[in-house]
């Protein structure tokens, strides 16, 4: 492109004018000239509009750009732009940098940007001046369909108040946010200061003489300044959700056994926390505090959600990553093994790599300086399998193109759709998990206005997911990322929820058997324990087990098949979840009810199938 624009830029005066009448949207790739009025294309001179975009573009005389324009006739509207080189230039070299549009982030004070793991949404932090003073508040911006970062925006309430917020991680697709602020902790304030009052007075009343109510009064104080530490001190990270018009309220991270030692340092009374990162999945933490284990002033620490959805105090993250300086801003990519982190240790200010060793969280390799261009930035966040980094520095958002020996390990993204059997959107759970050990990896929301969700599956699992929602029956979908064979960076599916109902069916996916065996193997226990606890709660319906077969075979022996396999899975439900057997019946249709023709593998395996039907609702 650069070689092209030099040599017709000489013969500019005999550049065509772009032609046409009606304004319309239309991409254009080239050269700014004249301080942003012009624009050279490979084959056309294009006059650029003046509008609030074209002073930027006056700074980026002699730059190329890729500019989305409203045409009018000849003439140019600038509507987004994005600076050369671009997200799918090729040869790029290493470690080159590139602003993000100041229309972006409207030119206002910006650090901490945080991209979501599949790249379509992107946070930052937006240093608001107030007078004398100042605040932070959360901004967001969208890829749209043709690569441009949208118009930056401030997040509404409840996200962003009266007091600092920012987004620490945002989990695939947008939908979910974990976030950094004070919500809700004047009202619990308030409500312990009501209770203090109630009781003193239940104390006045009922003491016997004033050494009585002394003693109540003295053990009340305590239990206050007690509770009243329990909140002002509590971690301050939250998570949110999408709702239709809306985000929720964000709820308290569950993480009671939290504390930080650190204060600032002409401060004791006021904490540093050096903020943390939570994986893509949502149920790994990694937090900078002091504890009292801490090698350093802050060190890293790493904890994994328990099932009941608390996290513990975290683990060290030891010698190999913590120094005796601080240890801060870390940013965990979507493999779950690459961590990116800012110390002044080690060599001095900068941002540091390390990749996890083994299935632990305790076990690193040395950290390496990610790149001396990077001195002075303390905020790193990268989308799943992208070349890309995003980073701040000086109050400005950038681009930086990541050599291959520091970009984290590839991964799968599911990109989604939930919706019911009409085809309209649901607001649904999707949670994955591993089918070798049944161990729960992660979970996501799907968009109540779209039904659309994303989950990142790093390789190294035989994943099972699937989508659930009260009134439906939950549908699941598999995917063995086991070996690190080559496999799509992008898969796309369609999760469709029948409603309970009679007659409402789904397909048993996630249930396993060995070739012309009837026995369940092990990785069908999740799919199938999910099935009975739809059974139990629905005590109203009775339901039906179908099994269906290929065409390899004898007929007879296909029907004998299908029939012990719905009975397997009969037996399971009644034998391991107690269900009554007059509540299930089964049936076998052998290979007389295909999905697809069987002149192929992939026909012939999607017709070996076992489905869950309705029978009755009471």
């Amino acid at each position: 492109m650069r070689s092209k624009l030099r040599s017709i830029l000489p013969l500019i005066l005999s550049f065509p004018f772009l032609t046409g009448l009606q304004a319309e949207d239309k991409l254009l790739i080239g050269k700014i000239l004249q301080f942003g009025k012009l624009l050279a294309t490979e084959n056309a001179y294009v006059p650029i509009e003046s509008n609030e975009i074209t002073s930027e573009l006056s700074k980026l005389n002699d730059k190329t750009v890729r500019i989305l324009c409203n045409m009018k006739g000849s003439t140019c509207n600038p509507i987004r732009y994005e600076i050369f080189p671009f997200l799918d230039s090729k040869e790029i070299k290493p470690w080159t940098i590139k602003k993000i549009p100041d229309y972006v982030n409207h030119n206002i004070f910006a650090f901490n940007p945080n991209a979501s793991p599949d790249g379509k949404y992107l946070f930052w932090t937006a240093y608001i001046k107030r007078g004398k003073s100042g605040t932070q508040k959360i901004w967001f911006s969208k890829l749209d369909e043709k690569g441009f970062w949208e118009d930056g925006k401030e997040m509404s309430a409840p996200l962003n108040n009266e007091m600092p917020s920012a987004v620490i991680s945002a989990l695939p697709g947008g939908n979910e946010l974990f976030v950094f602020g004070t919500f809700g902790e004047r009202e619990l304030l308030d409500e312990l200061s009501k209770d203090f009052e109630s009781k003193g007075e239940l104390a006045a009343r009922s003491s016997k003489n004033s050494n009585e109510y002394r003693k109540k009064i003295e053990e009340l104080r305590a239990e206050y300044d007690e509770r009243s530490r329990q909140i002002t001190r509590r971690v301050p990270l939250y998570k949110s959700f999408k709702e239709k018009d809306s985000w929720s309220k964000p709820s308290i991270l569950k993480f009671p056994d939290f504390y930080n030692l650190y204060r600032k340092k002409n401060d004791s009374s006021q904490e540093v926390f050096g903020g943390s990162t939570l994986s893509s999945s949502g149920r790994i933490l990694i937090y900078s505090s002091q504890h009292k284990d801490s090698k350093g002033k802050l060190d890293l620490y790493a904890t994994k959600m328990l099932s009941d959805g608390t996290f513990p105090l975290g683990t060290n993250l030891g010698e190999v990553i913590n120094t005796d300086h601080e240890e801060m801003a870390p940013f965990l990519a979507s493999d779950d093994r690459t961590l990116y982190f800012s110390s002044d240790g080690h060599k001095g200010l900068s941002i540091y790599m390390t990749r996890r060793i083994g299935d632990g969280w305790d076990q690193w390799t040395k950290p390496v300086e990610v790149s001396e261009n990077l001195k002075g930035v303390n905020f790193f966040s990268i989308p799943a399998n992208s070349d890309w980094a995003y980073i701040s520095k000086e109050g400005q958002l950038f681009m930086a193109y990541l050599p291959k020996e520091m970009r984290p390990e590839k991964v799968v993204v599911i990109d989604g759709k939930v919706l019911d059997t009409d085809g309209n959107p649901l607001s649904a759970d999707i949670h994955y998990e591993s089918l070798k050990s049944h161990e729960k990896i992660g979970s996501a929301k799907s968009d109540p206005s779209t039904g659309n969700f994303s989950i990142v599956l790093p390789f190294g699992e035989n994943y099972g997911f699937y989508a659930q929602k009260k009134g439906y029956l939950p549908v699941s979908q598999n995917l063995n990322l086991s070996s690190k064979k080559k496999f799509s960076e992008k898969v796309e599916v369609v999760l469709q929820l029948p409603p309970i109902r009679e007659r409402g069916t789904i397909q048993i996916n996630n249930l396993f058997f060995e070739s012309k065996s009837f026995e369940i193997a092990p990785e069908s226990a999740p799919e199938l324990d999910r099935l009975a606890e739809i059974v139990k709660e629905n005590p109203e319906i009775e339901i039906q087990i179908e099994g269906h077969t290929d065409n390899v075979g004898k007929k007879k022996d296909n029907l004998i098949l299908s029939e012990k396999r719905a009975t397997a899975v009969a037996e399971y439900l009644s034998k391991k979840h107690s269900i009554p057997k007059e509540r299930i019946q089964t049936k076998g249709f052998g290979d007389s009810v295909p999905l697809s023709k069987n002149d192929s593998d992939e026909g012939r395996k999607r017709n070996r199938r076992v489905n869950f039907t309705i029978l009755k609702k009471k």
